[in-house]
């Protein structure tokens, strides 16, 4: 295994920790090691490993997106612990942040800055996630969403 990442910092549309999109498989596996398990349909390859890991999603062989869940230690944006306030503070820190939040079935969307989650002011914390995602990999999805607001 390559140089281990200790911590996950978010950095919109580049990356999460040393994980850049646009990699490959085989240069992810360098970095943090082979995944555990793998679920692959039609272009698409999601990689699972530990769970203090990011599970990671290609297209077409290429890095796309990057989801941290709860376990995975040390995930920032911008220097917030996305896992470390409350659910509600990191929702209107992002919404702030993106200039706006946009809602789907459980999918918070913050289109401006690379980034999904669920809804981390609702449910158990051990089941929140956040996403960084590559630029237009939401793009063909946006008129599903609707405008939601965590600002009071």
């Amino acid at each position: 295994m390559g140089a281990f990442v200790v911590a996950w910092d978010i950095e919109p549309f580049i990356g999460m920790g040393s994980l850049r999109f646009g990699m490959s498989p085989s240069a992810v596996a360098d970095l943090i090691g082979a995944p555990e398990s793998t679920r692959a349909k039609e272009t698409r390859l999601r990689e699972f490993r530990d769970v203090d890991l990011p599970i990671l999603t290609y297209d077409r062989e290429t890095l796309v997106e990057i989801e941290a869940f709860y376990d995975v230690p040390d995930v920032t944006y911008q220097g917030m612990n996305v896992f470390g306030i409350s659910g509600l503070q990191c929702l209107q820190a992002l919404e702030t942040a993106n200039g706006g939040a946009l809602h789907d079935v459980g999918v918070v969307l913050f289109a401006q800055i690379g980034l999904t989650c669920g809804r981390l002011d609702e449910d158990a914390q051990g089941d929140h996630s956040v996403a960084a995602f590559s630029r237009g990999f939401w793009d063909d999805k946006l008129a599903d969403f609707e405008p939601i607001s965590f600002l009071r």
